[in-house]
C-alpha cells in the first residue's frame, strides 16, 4: 500500500535474541543461599589449632540450658555462670627465708622506735592575738620598698666614696703633721721629751740580750741620744716597763718615743726597713749625738757603785745603805749633771 512512486525496500531478517535480564537467559537455579553454602561447599576449612577449645562438661551445660522450654530463675542462670568461670590458678607465692641485713642498730635507736618522742605543739601566732588595726598598721610599716635600694643609688656611693677619700687625705695629712699621732700614749716617767730604752744586760736568755743589743744598735744607726734603762741594774725600771705594757708580757726590748709606745725589736725593726723611723725622729726633733757613751764616769751604763757603802747596801753591818739601790748602784752623777 502506498503511492505509485515509493520504492520497495528490502529488509533482512535478523534472528530474535532476548534480554540478557529475561528469564530465559537468567536461571535461578544458579544462585546459592548464603546459608546452604555450607552444605554444598566441600572444601574442608582451615582449623586454628590455635583457638582455645571450650571444655565438654561447659558444653553440655549449654545444651541443658538450651535444651529447656521454660525460661529459669536468675538464681539459677548466675548459679550456672559461676560454674562455667574457669578456676582461679593463682600462684601460692612460698615464704622467703629471712634475709640478714648489714646495717647497725643501736640500743638507742630502739628505745626511740619503742617510746617515740611526742611532736612538738605549733607555738601560737603573736600575730592573731592583735587588734585587726594594729595588724593592718604593721602590715604597713613592714613592707618593703620596691625597686633598687637606697644604698645602691649613685649619688650615695659617690658621696661615700667622696667622704672616704677626705678621711684618706685627713689621716695623711694628720701624720705628716705628727707621725706620732698613731702610736697609742704611754709616757714613761721623765721621758716625755726624749727617746727611752728598756734593755737588759744579763746574757742569761740568750734571745733577748741580742734583741736588746740589736735595738740599741738601730738607734745608735741614727745617731740619736737615748735614756738606756737597764731592768737588770734597777728594779726600779722593771716595775716601770711592766706597768707601761700591761697585758702585753715584759718581753723586752720597748721603745718609747716622747711619751708614744712604738713597740718592740719587731716593730722598731720595721719602722727603721720602710723608712718611717727616721721621718718620725726628724718630725719629733729629738736630741741627736753621741749621748751618754762619751761619760767618763760609768761609759754609758748610768750607774756606778754607792760612795758611801761601796756597793754592799749595808752600813754599820745592820743598817741598810739609803742611797744605793738593791744591787749597790746610784746613778752616775756625770750622766745627770
Amino acid at each position: 500500500m502506498g503511492c505509485a512512486s515509493s520504492k520497495r525496500v528490502d529488509a533482512a531478517a535478523v534472528p530474535y535474541r532476548p534480554a540478557p535480564t529475561s528469564l530465559a537467559v537468567f536461571d535461578i537455579n544458579t544462585i546459592e543461599e548464603p546459608w546452604l553454602k555450607h552444605l554444598n561447599n566441600t572444601t574442608p576449612l582451615p582449623q586454628d589449632n590455635n583457638k582455645p577449645s571450650l571444655p565438654a562438661p561447659i558444653l553440655h551445660k549449654l545444651n541443658l540450658l538450651d535444651a529447656t522450654d521454660a525460661p529459669q530463675s536468675w538464681d539459677e542462670i548466675s548459679k550456672t555462670l559461676q560454674d562455667l568461670k574457669p578456676p582461679s590458678t593463682s600462684p601460692q607465692q612460698q615464704p622467703q627465708p629471712p634475709q640478714k641485713t648489714k646495717s647497725f642498730h643501736t640500743v638507742e635507736e630502739l628505745d626511740a622506735k619503742l617510746n617515740p618522742k611526742p611532736e612538738p605543739k605549733p607555738k601560737p601566732n603573736p600575730e592573731l592575738k592583735k587588734p585587726a588595726d594594729q595588724i593592718i598598721n604593721s602590715s604597713i610599716v613592714t613592707e618593703p620598698v620596691r625597686g633598687n635600694k637606697l644604698k645602691e643609688n649613685m649619688f650615695i656611693v659617690r658621696d661615700r666614696l667622696e667622704r672616704q677619700k677626705e678621711e684618706k687625705e685627713l689621716t695623711f695629712e694628720r701624720l705628716r703633721r705628727d707621725p706620732l699621732s698613731a702610736f697609742p700614749e704611754k709616757c714613761p716617767p721623765g721621758g716625755s721629751e726624749k727617746v727611752v730604752l728598756y734593755t737588759t744586760s744579763l746574757g742569761g736568755v740568750r734571745k733577748t740580750f741580742e734583741d736588746c743589743n740589736r735595738a740599741r744598735d738601730v738607734l745608735e744607726g741614727h745617731r740619736v741620744v737615748f735614756d738606756e734603762r737597764d731592768v737588770s741594774l734597777h728594779g726600779e725600771f722593771l716595775r716601770e716597763v711592766k706597768e707601761l705594757v700591761d697585758g702585753e708580757g715584759v718581753a723586752l726590748p720597748r721603745v718609747f718615743v716622747k711619751g708614744r709606745y712604738v713597740g718592740g725589736l719587731e716593730e722598731l725593726v720595721e719602722l727603721n726597713e720602710t723608712g718611717r723611723l727616721g721621718r718620725i725622729l726628724n718630725a719629733t726633733r729629738v736630741e741627736r749625738g753621741i749621748g751618754r757613751q762619751t761619760c767618763g764616769g760609768c761609759g754609758g751604763a748610768r750607774f756606778v757603785p754607792c760612795f758611801d757603802c761601796a756597793g754592799s747596801c749595808k752600813l754599820l753591818h745592820r743598817e741598810r745603805c739609803p742611797n744605793c739601790n738593791e744591787n749597790g748602784l746610784v746613778h752616775c752623777p756625770a750622766c745627770i749633771s
